[in-house]
């Protein structure tokens, strides 16, 4: 991340939002707001003086709400750039920041400011968003204090987190003696996501073996449907997670009930033995699945890209143009086509890369001739290729005439056959073009009977 911000070839807009999108391959044309961080970004050494005096505390995003903020604050510990940031919906205009911040970067009077950039290729990487459990409060989350996420209790594992890598209960900040890990929380359910996030189970190893690590008498127990951990070496450790004491135990948790004292008793039902086990657990810990990110969605309406039925960006084909989306020149990587782990993550990150300088290290770009074309005599304005067009290459025009993007066009003749006027054809293969073939080959047949029987007549 620092190198990135280093590299005189990268010219990084964070806090910023994309609003439009138009062009052709090679020649796009972008159009960024970058939002006020009401912090002059040329003068903000991120020193953090100004975070330390802000009077207003309100629960910290980043991680998870365990923790707290100021109305100006440095959005994590590695943030690149590391500048600071205000948060003008629950600043109170105290000026304290202002009149602490010894190189004078507060700008209360910062507007939104619009720049344009051209650009020859796009790489879409906008992650991915934890599955929102807290609109369903399943397993009573958001109701006890003490049923987390995996992504809460990594953020308490880390030792620049909020409270600086020691585990304790939300609830009366004492150590929990139990931990109850449950799996597939919003994956692998007709309820919620239907497929499964691939990540949940390694990360839910990896969290019980630092938990072990750090608190070796803690006892930690694991509610699995399937362990899924298909990377390199992930079999080997998950055979350490059960030598190092971690309860595993298959079958589909019911219900959490919560005491007075805020302790949990966690009731699944074991699909190995037919049991009802009762556990009694101070901390419960949720896997939950991935979910598209907003900047996902944002992308799709701003890039005019498809999505899948999950709602991640889909590619051409999966197996031999996993980073290829319908528009030449703009790939997808990471999380933005589906779950992924760091790894696989990484991979297709470079595979994108890969194809965006393939393309613009050409001169000219190199595409299949074998598109549409449309006969404006006969076009008839109608919209059906518009409508049915799934690579959003054919509009219609201010003639009510349709025309194709010949950048876009993959040849694939739905518009042709769907047009009731019969006004498109596809390039090197028009229907003239076969009719002339069916007939030299009709003539041709007819000549050398012909020539076999003289006798006969046309």
């Amino acid at each position: 991340m620092v190198n990135a911000s280093k590299h005189p070839n990268i010219d990084l807009f964070t806090y910023s939002d994309i609003i439009e999108f138009s062009g052709i391959t090679g020649d796009y044309n972008v159009k960024i707001r970058k939002n006020p961080r009401y912090v002059n970004e040329s003068k903000c050494t991120g020193c953090g003086l100004c975070t330390t005096k802000c009077p207003i505390k309100v629960p910290n995003e980043f991680y998870n709400g365990i923790g707290e903020r100021g109305a100006i604050y440095i959005p994590f510990p590695q943030a690149v750039p590391k500048y600071a940031v205000m948060d003008k919906s629950v600043c109170i205009d105290c000026k304290n920041c202002e009149r602490i911040c010894p190189a004078e970067a507060i700008e209360f009077e910062q507007v939104p400011e619009i720049v344009e950039v051209k650009v020859g290729a796009v790489i879409v990487a906008t992650g991915f968003d934890e599955y929102p459990i807290i609109e369903t409060n399943e397993y009573n989350y958001g109701i006890s204090p003490n049923v987390i996420t995996q992504i809460e209790i990594e953020s308490m594992l880390s030792p620049i987190g909020p409270t600086g890598g020691h585990i304790y209960r939300i609830s009366d900040g004492k150590a929990p003696k139990t931990v109850v890990m449950i799996q597939c929380v919003g994956s692998r359910s007709l309820n919620a996501n239907p497929y499964c996030s691939f990540v949940c189970c390694s990360v839910a190893l990896k969290n019980a073996q630092l938990l072990k690590q750090e608190y070796p008498e803690m006892d930690v127990v694991m509610f699995y449907i399937d362990i899924r951990t298909t990377d390199k070496g992930n079999e080997e450790y998950y055979r350490k997670i059960r030598d190092a004491d971690v309860r595993m135990i298959r079958g589909k948790v019911g219900e959490i009930t919560e005491d007075k004292d805020n302790n949990l008793m966690v009731r699944v039902y074991s699909s190995l033995t037919g049991e009802l086990i009762k556990i009694k657990a101070d901390l419960v810990v949720l896997s939950t699945g991935m979910n598209p990110s907003k900047g996902t969605m944002e992308a799709i309406e701003v890039l005019g890209l498809s999505k899948g039925p999950n709602g991640f960006l889909t590619e051409i084909h999966g197996c031999l143009k996993p980073q290829e989306t319908k528009n030449l020149g703009i790939y997808i990587c990471g999380c933005a086509a589906g779950p992924k782990n760091i790894p696989y993550s990484v991979s297709t990150a470079l595979a994108a890369a890969s194809k965006a300088a393939a393309l613009l290290s050409h001169k000219t770009i190199i595409q299949e001739l074998i598109i549409a074309e449309v006969d404006e005599s006969l076009c008839i304005g109608c919209h059906r290729c518009e409508k049915l067009c799934e690579y959003k290459a054919i509009s219609i025009n201010d003639e009510e005439i349709a025309q194709v993007d010949e950048l876009k066009c993959k040849g694939c003749g739905v518009c042709i056959s769907s047009c009731p006027a019969r006004a498109i054809d596809l390039k090197y293969y028009r229907d003239g073009q076969f009719e002339a073939e069916i007939k030299g080959i009709g003539k041709s047949e007819i000549e050398s009977i012909q020539k076999e029987s003289p006798k006969i007549e046309n």
